[in-house]
């Protein structure tokens, strides 16, 4: 996750886009598609929770910024 964001980050201070992208490259950074993941669950405290409210959890912290 630290490299993707380096690049990203980097991108970005070039100007470049950071997009296309690949599903397989989003299905290992996205939090919104790790919802299931343990270490997500884990760092949210959601370790019961369903992938649905942790999915609404990450939404709601990204909102916040």
């Amino acid at each position: 996750l630290q490299a993707r964001l380096e690049e990203v980050e980097a991108a970005r201070a070039r100007n470049e886009p950071t997009i296309p992208t690949t599903i397989g490259l989003e299905l290992e950074t996205n939090p919104f598609l790790r919802a299931g993941d343990p270490t997500i669950r884990a760092g949210l405290g959601m370790q019961d929770a369903s992938d649905a409210a942790v999915f609404a959890e990450i939404r709601e912290r990204k909102n916040r910024g």
